[in-house]
């Protein structure tokens, strides 16, 4: 299967403006962030993935994204020695319009509230969650008692408290049963984890919620294909195989 035939693009134009800048502030929560520096006029917003799973994600799928919300092409920098695709925007409007939804500069942990616009609409807020699972939770298929890979887990890892309520709350009134964890890190920062289990709640996740990055959407389907999964495949070699 060719990425084109997933058909990013259509499901994109069905979705509004407001739409887009919820599910963009989703990955930026999850993979961006913004550098505002008045003195040395420096106005960035960046994102970051893995230069060999993210790079259909953050070379075609996350610009396409940005030039309609901005008007703006984006940059894309591959750092081949750390396996990292780089997206960047210069702008001090972006900028500015990022902060004015509440987004924080410099680290992510910081964020104290989630827009509000976003919080008391359900709809948008299914939108914001599949920009932060495109860019920062996993799928993975767990061994079963034959030692094959067949049972889904979908995880999210952050050191926000804010963020990790927010998720485990919304996804709950979705109707997810699903378990929020905490733990100290390095005995500095908390880390909070949220798992969902199980071929129904991946199911009701794909109904309610769904993916745009072909990283994660490759590995359903290869599953959904074949009734298990090949781990440590990249996302091209797992879309070759579809």
């Amino acid at each position: 299967m060719k990425v084109k035939e997933i058909d990013f693009q259509k499901k994109l134009t069905k979705l509004s403006k407001e739409e887009l800048i919820v599910y963009e502030t989703g990955v930026h929560l999850g993979d961006g962030s913004l550098v505002y520096d008045r003195k040395h006029r420096t106005y960035r917003v960046e994102y970051s993935g893995d230069a060999e799973n993210d790079r259909i994600f953050y070379s075609e799928i996350l610009p396409s994204i940005l030039e309609i919300i901005y008007s703006k092409k984006p940059k894309i920098y591959l750092k081949k020695n750390e396996r990292t695709i780089l997206l960047v925007l210069n702008s001090k409007k972006v900028i500015e319009q990022k902060i004015n939804l509440g987004l924080p500069t410099g680290n992510k942990i910081t964020l104290r509230k989630i827009p509000t616009f976003i919080e008391k609409d359900r709809k948008l807020t299914l939108h914001f969650l599949r920009g932060l699972a495109d860019a920062d939770f996993s799928v993975t298929f767990k061994k079963n008692k034959k030692g094959i890979h067949t049972e889904p887990r979908i995880e999210y890892f952050t050191n926000n408290s804010v963020l990790a309520n927010f998720v485990h709350n919304s996804l709950k009134s979705i109707g997810f049963r699903c378990s929020l964890e905490s733990s100290l890190r390095r005995k500095k920062h908390t880390e909070y984890r949220i798992r969902i289990y199980g071929k129904k709640h991946l199911q009701l996740w794909m109904e309610k919620i769904g993916f745009f990055n072909p990283k994660h959407l490759s590995k359903i389907l290869f599953f959904e294909k074949h009734g298990y999964y090949i781990p440590y495949l990249t996302t091209e070699e797992r879309l070759e195989l579809l």
